[in-house]
């Protein structure tokens, strides 16, 4: 399940109200102590000890280390590149990120419980109440203070390794390790879409002021798609792909537009067809790195039987992140409330949803129609695709 990240919290003064009391045998609170992290940002250069399946993990970034602790956990540092890695053993689960700031203080959640909030300058946090065998969803969200155009909020799938019966911890964790990278390197192509539908079989023409804003107005109908969210579904206004294929990290992008059709309300006949112009349609990639590729899209098409006078057109845009080892993000975007819109993700067979939206209303297609017509957000979504 996609999940929206949270936004950063602002840190304002502390207003006191009354006056405080001191006493000398006052003593500070004590805060609870928070277990300490053994594997840092650094953690994919400890002891490697992946064992004979080393040359298959290590190449998809996943590998089984043991800290100077001592101790030992599966590393995940497909991120370390964005500035957090992940390490997980049966009994716990560490992360570690680099921080924008000395002094800029984090919450750390697993899904939607906040499991710390944590002192300034923390750049680590340890999980002990994890499951062997789960698989849970982090986020890292920064307090904001001061200059925070380098801050951003880290979402981490991590997968707990879990024992079989009679296997050592170390034995569960290389399987984990292998089980995660031969995943990884298995898939071949990967297939980014994002298409806008109208849900309804037909939408009564636009009129404003009583009068038609378009060429056709009371009295006639658009067509509509007649669907839900369904990636099965042939119909569409718009449709944007972007096809990844892991071993060159090539992507192929494709878009198409659907025709507008316009009927008459009374008999139902057509009355009219056309096609808007798909020429500020776009996929490309933006780059790429060790099992990973970035991705702009931009969707744009105006209602062909409208003014070009009047601003009518589905519009949005996104810079996508996606990693063969199953992670996503999206890193930036935006669109126009209408129509509805669905991103998902297809790779060998099995569907991920990365985002669904119902349209507003048809008066968000002008960018500033009434309120409940702002701008939806796209940033910060991510998830792990199957």
């Amino acid at each position: 399940m996609p999940i929206r990240r949270l936004a950063a919290v602002s840190i304002v003064p502390l207003v006191v109200l009354g006056p405080t009391v001191t006493t000398a045998s006052a003593v500070p609170a004590a805060h609870p102590a928070v277990p300490k992290a053994a594997f840092g940002l650094d953690a994919a250069t400890y002891r490697d000890v992946t064992g004979t399946a080393s040359l298959v993990a290590n190449r998809q970034d996943f590998s089984v280390r043991t800290a100077p602790s001592g101790q030992t956990a599966v590393v995940d540092s497909s991120m370390t590149s964005e500035g957090a890695i992940s390490a997980a053993n049966p009994r716990f689960v560490d992360l570690a990120w680099k921080t924008y700031t000395r002094k800029a203080r984090y919450t750390v959640l697993r899904g939607d419980i906040v499991l710390a909030e944590l002192p300034a300058g923390s750049t680590s946090f340890r999980d002990t109440t994890v499951r062997p065998g789960a698989v849970y969803q982090y986020r890292i969200v920064p307090q904001l203070i001061g200059d925070a155009a380098q801050a951003r909020t880290f979402g981490l799938s991590v997968s707990v390794p879990a024992s079989e019966k009679g296997q050592s911890d170390l034995a569960a964790m290389r399987t984990s390790a292998t089980a995660r990278a031969s995943a990884a390197a298995a898939a071949t192509t990967t297939t980014l879409t994002w298409t806008t539908f109208i849900a309804q079989k037909r939408l009564d023409a636009p009129l404003a002021a009583g009068k038609a804003v378009c060429t056709y107005g009371k009295g006639y109908t658009f067509g509509g798609d007649n669907h839900g969210f369904d990636w099965r579904s042939s119909s569409y206004r718009t449709t944007a792909n972007a096809v990844i294929t892991w071993k060159s990290r090539k992507v192929d992008g494709y878009t198409s537009i659907g025709a507008t059709h316009v009927y008459n309300k009374k008999t139902g006949k057509l009355v009219a067809k056309r096609t808007a112009s798909g020429s500020k349609m776009q996929v490309r990639k933006l780059g790429s790195g060790s099992g990973y590729v970035d991705i702009r899209m931009v969707t744009h098409a105006t209602n062909p039987f409208c003014s070009k006078k009047l601003p009518n057109a589905i519009d949005g845009a996104l810079q996508f992140k996606i990693r063969s080892n199953g992670n996503w993000e999206i890193r930036s975007g935006n669109h126009r409330q209408m129509p509805s819109h669905y991103i998902y993700i297809y790779n060998g067979g099995r569907v991920t949803d990365v985002y669904k939206a119902k349209a507003a209303s048809p008066w968000c297609l002008s960018g500033s129609g009434p309120a409940g017509c702002e701008l939806a957000n796209l940033t910060g979504y991510y998830g792990h695709y199957k």
